[in-house]
């Protein structure tokens, strides 16, 4: 299973270095606004970023695991959609921000992409479950 830690590995660089150029992109005030309790905060993209490239080492941790028997093809199906899902909400945020289909894919995509992760718990019960169990 290791390949397919790998590849989460390679999106987590991806989306680092894309938090580093995320500056160089929009130097304005450019953001995902949140209001919670009365209270507004603006997470900059290259924060998001770095969050999402924290999700993303995560994964490659637990499928890194060789005790785990995961299956190969929700384990790459979960990583599709998962990078699809952020490919989508980073093209809607930066491409079309004043458009209503882009305002409507940004709170889209990460849906699409929270969904994709129950894939991935699938995945670990089923490892879990068929793990060789030691007799003693």
């Amino acid at each position: 299973m290791g390949r397919s830690s790998e590849l989460f590995v390679i999106a987590a660089l991806m989306l680092l270095v894309f938090s580093l150029i995320a500056r160089f992109i929009s130097p304005s005030a450019l953001g995902i606004s949140i209001t919670w309790r009365g209270t507004g905060y603006v997470l900059p993209p290259g924060s998001i970023s770095i969050a999402l490239a924290t999700l993303m080492c995560f994964f490659a941790t637990i499928y890194s695991l060789w005790m785990l028997p995961f299956n190969r093809t929700a384990t790459l199906l979960h990583f599709g959609l998962t990078a699809l899902g952020i490919l989508v909400f980073w093209v809607a945020f930066y491409l079309t921000p004043n458009s209503r289909a882009a305002v409507s894919t940004v709170f889209a995509a990460p849906a699409a992409v929270l969904l994709a992760q129950s894939i991935f718990v699938w995945n670990l019960f089923h490892a879990v479950f068929r793990m060789p169990r030691l007799h003693g």
